[in-house]
């Protein structure tokens, strides 16, 4: 099986190739951004929540630099419920959905949404395209006709774009997000990503906590044990998890709640509420919104969990965390200010996933995150906690 994708792989990238070249010696399209003439702009982020959210403050400079023109924003249906948190969100006029695991899956069903978008006639496409789908997603983005198109560039792929700056392994992505505006010569208005909860989400984050910590002022934290791309290569094992919260309950008094999205990681908390047997663990996985997840993560004293949605939530409301690191950067998802531990392991071949467009993992052991120790989590949530510690749930 393994080899008949790496062979799709490779025919794949064989035929982007011969497409870009094709592409590019076409495009002639060098001309400077006129700002009297961006009267429709187009924020394509196909990726996940964490994807979304980092494309957050980009979306408030293109409407700071362009305060007269629509903004669409083309995003999956897993992440665009966290525009309904965004604290601009009045400044977005549509979300078109783009949904690769269903509608748009398939070479016909994507020509049909670049058709759609033509129809659209978008003036600037900012589409900060990276990783495994970038060389497809660039190709559609030239196919729209849009004439400036704003992006990355990584090798080959991103060589269609007109305005364009290299990925870079070891900076965070919101800033290299707002880096590509600044190559188009725009003005960063926005660094900060901004999230809003809902009140009525706060409310009830805040009584269930109430029930939870039953009075007392013990700190309680929210664990997230899954991710939802590629996750055996993202994920500390469970039973790692399980041994842990076994000793923050017993040893530190804490107070856990467990979330996450619907699906397989559903029963990885069902596991862990039949193992722990405590009174003082909870899992909400599966059973929320993701406004009430967000809450959640508020009104908590510390975050732990792997490289997913969750954490750059986290990030962004600036809760004190923990983060598990295995094949992907930390240095690409904490900023330099935020209080975040990362766990990770130095080893020779990580991190391997640093958003290449080639990514094809191939690891069968895992040692980045099997030798992340339950002992070295556990130490460095005291740590956090003894630093960051507010007390009490108002």
């Amino acid at each position: 099986m393994r080899s008949i994708l790496s062979l799709k792989a490779r025919i794949k990238n064989i035929f982007f190739s011969i497409l870009e070249k094709f592409a590019f010696s076409s495009d002639r399209n060098n001309k400077p951004i006129v700002h009297s003439k961006m009267r429709k702009i187009l924020v394509a982020e196909g990726g996940g929540i964490g994807d979304l959210i980092r494309v957050l403050p980009a979306i408030e400079c293109l409407k700071d630099n362009f305060p007269a023109a629509s903004i669409s924003v083309l995003a999956s249906p897993e992440a665009n419920e966290i525009l309904s948190l965004f604290s601009k969100k009045d400044i977005v006029s549509e979300v078109i959905d783009y949904d690769l695991k269903s509608r748009h899956r398939g070479f016909l069903n994507k020509l049909f949404l670049i058709l759609s978008l033509r129809k659209k006639h978008f003036d600037l496409i900012y589409a900060p395209d990276r990783g495994e789908g970038m060389r497809e997603e660039v190709l559609m983005n030239f196919l729209t006709g849009v004439p400036h198109r704003l992006g990355f560039q990584n090798g080959r792929a991103g060589s269609l774009n007109t305005i364009k700056i290299e990925l870079e392994e070891n900076v965070p992505i919101v800033k290299q997000n707002l880096d590509i505006l600044r190559h188009a010569g725009l003005q960063v208005t926005k660094e900060e990503i901004d999230l809003r909860i809902p009140e009525k989400d706060l409310l009830e984050a805040k009584l269930l906590i109430k029930q939870l910590i039953q009075g007392n002022t013990a700190p309680f934290i929210t664990i997230q044990p899954g991710a939802s791309w590629n996750a055996g290569y993202r994920c500390w094992p469970l039973e790692n998890y399980i041994a842990l919260i076994k000793r923050l309950i017993k040893e530190l008094q804490l107070k856990v709640i467990i979330i996450g999205n619907t699906g397989d990681m559903e029963t990885a908390g069902k596991r862990i509420l039949k193992e722990v047997e405590s009174p003082a663990i909870i899992s909400v996985m599966g059973k929320t919104t993701l406004a009430q997840m967000a809450a959640l993560i508020k009104v908590s004293n510390l975050f732990l969990g792997n490289d997913s949605g969750p954490l750059h939530i986290a990030l962004a409301l600036k809760i004190p965390s923990v983060a598990i690191f295995g094949s992907t950067s930390p240095e690409q998802v904490i900023g330099q200010h935020e209080r975040c531990v990362a766990m990770r392991k130095n080893l020779a071949c990580s991190p391997c996933y640093v958003h290449q467009h080639d990514y094809r993992p191939d690891c069968k052991d895992f040692r980045c995150l099997n030798e992340i120790t339950v002992d070295e989590v556990f130490h460095a949530v005291k740590k956090v906690l003894s630093d960051n510690f507010h007390e009490g749930i108002s």
